[in-house]
């Protein structure tokens, strides 16, 4: 059960996610499985900061994740999958992104609900790396979590990802959640508690 304390007297936790990792892919990619592995590592990085930093009767979490248009001067091999997809798959091109951003995040904000923890959901429009510390100043965020991007040994090398912008920028603490920091059983964080049914005679 969420408590009563004012949401001005919360400490604020930001969680941002990888909208790749967040978000189902088109028929095109490399299909369900790869699907279920990006959303069950989104789960698990909200179990993680569940588990590790979140205090359920003091904080307030904030889950956010951020759509890119594709307008940056950078595109990145996700934009352009993206990109191409939408060329050549017509499902894609009446795919609403936004809305299932936010179905994703609600889904994630419920599992927190059911473990006792007040979460509101935000999906940003813009380069994460940019749309996330904006954020974090407007809502006076106090510790920011960031769900590190899966991303190749190219671009790793070639350019910062939008994590490393955010740990650089953003106006409080900052936590980047590698994929390797999150073991499978970190997910139990998230299991509600068992109901409290009186044992019949």
């Amino acid at each position: 059960m969420v408590s009563h304390v004012p949401l001005s007297l919360r400490r604020k936790i930001v969680i941002a996610l990888d909208s790749d990792q967040l978000l189902s892919k088109s028929p095109a990619d490399a299909g369900v499985e790869a699907d279920m592995s990006g959303r069950f590592q989104s789960f698990k990085a909200v179990a993680w900061a569940k588990a590790n930093i979140v205090r359920a009767q003091e904080d307030h979490v904030f889950l956010v994740t951020s759509v890119d248009s594709g307008s940056g001067s950078m595109v990145d091999g996700a934009t352009l999958a993206m990109m191409w997809n939408s060329m050549v798959n017509d499902v894609d091109r009446h795919r609403d992104i936004q809305g299932e951003a936010d179905e994703a995040l609600r889904r994630l904000g419920e599992a927190l609900r059911r473990v006792g923890v007040s979460s509101t959901v935000e999906v940003l429009a813009g380069a994460a790396g940019e749309t996330v510390p904006r954020f974090v100043h407007a809502h006076k965020g106090e510790i920011l979590v960031v769900q590190a991007p899966r991303r190749g040994a190219v671009a790793s090398a070639l350019w910062y990802s939008w994590a490393d912008r955010c740990a650089h920028v953003a106006e409080c603490p900052t936590v980047v959640v590698k994929e390797s920091d999150l073991p499978d059983n970190v997910a139990v964080a998230l299991d509600p508690p068992p109901s409290q049914q009186p044992v019949r005679e």
